[in-house]
């Protein structure tokens, strides 16, 4: 069964948290797609899991409600230096890989925090087509998807204190 090989791969990956949602649970924020157009995170038309190349702001909430389950999880990782924050960033592009690669034969769409990381060089970047569309990883926030909220919201953690934070990734099957 699917949903017992995600929840056997999170825990063997090491995520902290885990959370089955259903996609009605996903919170949708007009805020977060302004982010986006306003470029806050300097991704804006850089990167294919990013607006606006990955679709319109209709495109890419229906994207996710195409899918009616979603697991909502977390790896705490810790942000104090900027050395440690790449490494967590690092540790989490590692485990994210991990994942898609364990479940790339299954109707499964991976969304983390930030840009898609599956090349190290975005095609994007010198105006040519994406090299894997079928492997992007769509950003959250970059999908209108309001994380701090939404883990409030399933009691999940986001800031762990002493410079810890939860770095959230859906998981839609």
């Amino acid at each position: 069964m699917l949903e017992q090989r995600l929840v056997e791969a999170f825990t063997r990956l090491g995520f902290d948290e885990y959370k089955k949602i259903s996609t009605e649970d996903i919170i949708f924020s007009q805020d977060v797609f302004e982010q986006c157009a306003r470029n806050t995170c300097g991704n804006f038309g850089r990167n294919y899991g990013c607006p606006p190349l990955s679709g319109s702001q209709e495109e890419r909430k229906a994207r996710v409600l195409g899918y009616q389950n979603a697991f909502l999880i977390s790896k705490i990782m810790s942000i104090v230096s900027r050395k440690e924050m790449e490494k967590s960033m690092s540790d989490l592009d590692r485990i994210h890989r991990e994942l898609r690669r364990e479940f790339k034969h299954d109707d499964v769409l991976i969304m983390g925090a930030g840009p898609c990381t599956v090349c190290e060089k975005c095609a994007a970047l010198e105006n040519k087509p994406c090299r894997f569309p079928e492997k992007i990883q769509y950003s959250l926030e970059g999908s209108g998807i309001d994380v701090v909220r939404l883990s409030r919201d399933q009691g999940m953690t986001y800031n762990a204190g002493g410079g810890r934070v939860g770095f959230f990734t859906l998981v839609l099957y």
